[in-house]
């Protein structure tokens, strides 16, 4: 299981540095098989300049870049709206692996050389925004590894729990464990739940035919959902372990089962059967 400390920090203030930690978490029987700080993949990403811009003439919507990057000048075909001469940039240098898992390459575009890419925010992990370029301060030193540069840090434990453990297979579960380490208090999320509306048991109904397998299934309606991307603290979350961001229905549920622990699922009640769910064992075809 994968823990990130920015989220961990959401309910407990860890008094430790990351190894410290590791190790207390591990005397305490939750063995940490690795910590590693989760923007390492940025470590081919560096701050460059935008020297000039010349239209690519093989292409009406590229451009070709020359970019300052310290040590050298690349160039790099672009296409993004906003790029302009003087303009400090992410370059993902050859080898670069960005957020969604793809790999920089240098390569040639409609026959132009290209030794990299200028990144998006949200190419890189750093946001929603896809309609250009990030722009950076231009107080960054040119060359500069970009996780240096923006300061960016986040530490993550991969923990290997054994089975008699079930407690800690959440976030809020190690947050525990490590205030009983610390022997500081623990904060818990804040929530309410309104039962204004009319009664469940008036829209849909819950049947359990295999109780010895599932002894209790709770559900819940909602209404007026639209499906869309989900908000970027919530993304955020969700990247720091691992997990891919799908949209803000997925996305959510993947959050309260790796916060609390409890498995949930979101269905289209259009799309269920009889509008009602059965909960048993499959039979053969099923």
């Amino acid at each position: 299981m994968k823990v990130s400390l920015s989220w961990l920090k959401h309910y407990i203030p860890v008094e430790m540095e990351a190894d410290r930690l590791a190790e207390s978490l591990t005397m305490a029987g939750l063995e940490v098989e690795n910590v590693y700080n989760r923007y390492n993949y940025l470590s081919k990403v560096v701050v460059g300049r935008i020297i000039d811009t010349v239209p690519h003439p093989n292409a009406d919507r590229l451009l070709l870049c020359n970019v300052d990057i310290d040590k050298k000048v690349v160039p790099v075909v672009c296409g993004a709206p906003n790029v302009q001469k003087n303009l400090l940039v992410p370059v993902a240098l050859p080898g670069a692996q960005l957020i969604d898992g793809s790999l920089v390459e240098k390569g040639s575009i409609r026959g132009k050389l290209s030794e990299g890419m200028l990144c998006s925010e949200a190419e890189l992990g750093l946001g929603t925004d896809k309609s250009g370029i990030m722009i950076l301060d231009k107080k960054l030193a040119i060359g500069e590894n970009l996780e240096k540069a923006l300061k960016l840090s986040d530490m993550v434990f991969d923990i290997d729990l054994t089975p008699n453990r079930p407690d800690c297979l959440s976030i809020i579960g190690i947050a525990r464990e490590i205030s009983t380490i610390q022997k500081t208090s623990i904060k818990y999320p804040d929530f309410s739940l309104s039962d204004r509306c009319n009664k469940i048991s008036d829209l849909t109904s819950v049947t359990i035919e295999a109780p010895d397998l599932c002894p209790r299934y709770a559900s819940r309606l909602l209404f007026d959902i639209t499906v869309a991307p989900s908000p970027f603290w919530l993304q955020d979350r969700l990247m720091s372990i691992g997990l891919r961001p799908v949209n803000n229905i997925v996305d959510i549920t993947n959050f309260v089962l790796m916060e609390t622990g409890q498995p949930l699922h979101a269905f289209d009640f259009d799309c269920l059967a009889d509008s009602r769910i059965v909960v048993k064992v499959s039979k053969e075809g099923e």
